[in-house]
């Protein structure tokens, strides 16, 4: 990004950073739609630009309350994004399990992947207020520890976490993430305004993302745990040596230290990173360590961007971002062990069986050390006598080891949880299923049937 980019507004820096990619080359590839399938295609830096200063017009003609972005393409979210920030016109983003909270943004026109503004939007001028007000980037919560929830943002906090240094310039990044949630957003506009390549692979099938890792020399893996330990399990081990990977960026869920020491053994050349943020907080800290959790001397401490960590008695990690503001509650629980703090689960996802606590984390851990066990998820279920009771769900290597079969995998699972967990944690139902099942934010669910 040149000097000149990184003086102009916030909300003029998507539009200005395409525009000038395609000043210097038209064809250069922007996006990698259907990646590691015969469906592939690519969008250029020429198209984006041109669809940009098309919608631009349209809304410029009749300057919308805001728009509501129903896009289904990556590219056209980004058109979106970038013709309304430049246009000074408040912008949300709705996953599919959000798109009730519409009801919210009263007199929102919507634009779908056609790019056209409705009839009446295009027919109206005068709403000029926000000409001189920094405008909305209005994005839904992922409803991991409730429904979910629209949180305003401006341009300046959408941008606050972009790596803008010349080494971050002109990499392949991969999209793994929903492109309409906080994370997934953070990926296309940190890929596209630093001149690089947004990576979408067709599904995540974990063959499927080897591919495009491989097929498009992606140099950057933006995932959750969970989307990671799936690759790491499951895909083509050959296609995954063959990964030029530089960075692996883990956030959504907390990451344990028999997942950071699997992914650095298999990519060896990657910098791992553990990042901290939320919808509502935008990002927090980075850990790159190569460690689970936190060290515990930064409580207390200024951090970054002048972030402040503290812990209730409870456990709740409390985030202050600035002098200014007030503590918030994470809804995370940690733990201190040793020098670090570790991540023990959120609290809505902490199960009770006839009032004692039961973490999912910590038994999925357990579970995952089995020989045999690929995957697995830990979740509670209505009881009339307990409460809740504890139950799992286990997806198998492929192939076995020797001699083993599903049953006695399964066993081996209960087994080693009453060995290593107090009665009320060892899971009374334990399904052997063919794949756990991610929410559309690629987390692991904590909800029976979710």
């Amino acid at each position: 990004m040149t000097p000149a980019l990184l003086d102009a507004p916030a909300e003029d820096r998507l539009a200005a950073a395409i525009g000038e990619m395609a000043r210097r080359s038209s064809s250069a590839v922007a996006i990698v739609a259907q990646a590691g399938s015969a469906a592939r295609c690519t969008i250029d830096y020429g198209w984006l630009s041109r669809a940009i200063v098309s919608l631009e017009a349209g809304i410029d003609a009749g300057r919308p309350v805001g728009i509501v972005a129903r896009a289904a393409r990556v590219e056209t979210l980004v058109v979106i994004a970038a013709a309304c920030g430049r246009q000074h016109v408040p912008v949300a983003f709705l996953a599919e399990d959000s798109r009730d909270l519409v009801g919210q943004l009263r007199d929102w026109v919507e634009v779908d992947d056609s790019l056209s503004l409705p009839a009446a939007a295009a027919g109206e001028r005068g709403r000029r207020e926000f000409e001189t007000v920094p405008p909305q980037v209005i994005v839904a919560t992922s409803g991991t520890s409730g429904p979910p929830k629209l949180v305003d943002h401006s341009w300046d906090s959408l941008l606050a976490a972009a790596r803008l240094a010349e080494h971050w310039h002109g990499l392949g990044w991969l999209l793994a993430y929903d492109a309409t949630r906080w994370a997934g957003i953070q990926v296309w506009v940190q890929a596209l305004l630093t001149g690089g390549r947004l990576v979408v692979p067709a599904s995540r099938d974990p063959d499927v993302v080897a591919r495009a890792l491989v097929e498009e020399s992606v140099a950057i893996l933006p995932a959750t745990p969970t989307l990671l330990r799936r690759l790491l399990t499951s895909a083509d081990r050959g296609l995954l040596c063959r990964s030029g990977l530089d960075r692996i960026t883990l956030g959504g869920e907390a990451a344990d230290a028999a997942l950071l020491e699997e992914a650095q053994a298999t990519f060896p050349q990657a910098k791992i990173t553990q990042v901290y943020a939320t919808t509502e907080l935008g990002e927090v800290y980075r850990v790159a360590d190569g460690r689970a959790g936190f060290p515990a001397a930064w409580l207390g401490k200024a951090l970054p961007g002048c972030v402040r960590l503290a812990v209730r008695r409870d456990g709740e990690l409390l985030v202050r971002l600035s002098r200014d503001t007030a503590e918030v509650g994470t809804g995370d629980l940690v733990q201190r062990r040793a020098d670090r703090y570790e991540f023990t689960g959120r609290r809505s996802d902490v199960i009770v069986v006839g009032g004692a606590k039961v973490y999912p984390k910590r038994v999925e851990e357990i579970v995952r050390g089995v020989p045999g066990v690929a995957e697995c998820r830990i979740y509670g279920l209505p009881s009339p006598v307990t409460g809740e009771l504890v139950a799992g769900e286990i997806a198998l290597a492929d192939p076995l080891p020797e001699n083993a079969t599903p049953e006695s995998v399964r066993a081996a699972v209960l087994a080693v949880c009453r060995e290593h967990l107090e009665p009320h944690s060892v899971p009374r139902i334990l399904d052997i299923v063919k794949q756990i099942a991610t929410t559309p934010a690629g987390k692991t669910p904590r909800k029976p049937h979710s």
